[in-house]
């Protein structure tokens, strides 16, 4: 696992959020972005150093459909040492309370009719992997049955 600055980190995990959201794959927005087609999966991949440019910022806002400060920290978030690196732990739908605070978004959102069935939600998310795959069912069933 790589390391990275607190505020890259930050504003990496919000944009998976909200990428997701959006039903937004990492290929599809860094097509979006007019970048390279590995341009979002590199900087979500934790073994790489990639971070997003902050140049790119209000792009990537328009694109996942949110405004900056959705997508940066809080103006009351304590700032770090620039050079206080931290393990880049970045979130995905491998992850129970990630895919929770994602189907809550996404019933938030213009496209909540993508949590109807799990078919859908899964074209929305596009999951990478079986594991994945699972825990979106299993978030997602739990999700509709107190969110009806």
């Amino acid at each position: 696992m790589k390391k990275i600055n607190r505020f890259s980190l930050y504003v990496t995990n919000a944009v998976a959020l909200r990428r997701c959201i959006a039903g937004k794959s990492p290929y599809a927005l860094s097509i979006d972005l007019e970048r390279n087609p590995n341009y979002v999966g590199n900087i979500e991949d934790p073994n790489r150093p990639d971070q997003y440019n902050s140049a790119d910022y209000p792009s990537i806002a328009k694109e996942v459909e949110c405004g900056l400060n959705d997508i940066t920290p809080p103006d009351d978030w304590e700032v770090s040492n620039s050079h206080e690196k931290v393990d880049k732990e970045v979130v995905s739908l491998s992850d129970p309370n990630f895919v929770l605070k994602v189907l809550r978004g996404i019933k938030a959102s213009r496209h909540a009719a993508k949590l109807n069935s799990l078919e859908e939600l899964y074209q929305h998310l596009s999951p990478k992997n079986a594991k994945e795959k699972e825990i979106i069912k299993s978030v997602w069933e739990d999700f509709t049955k107190t969110n009806a």
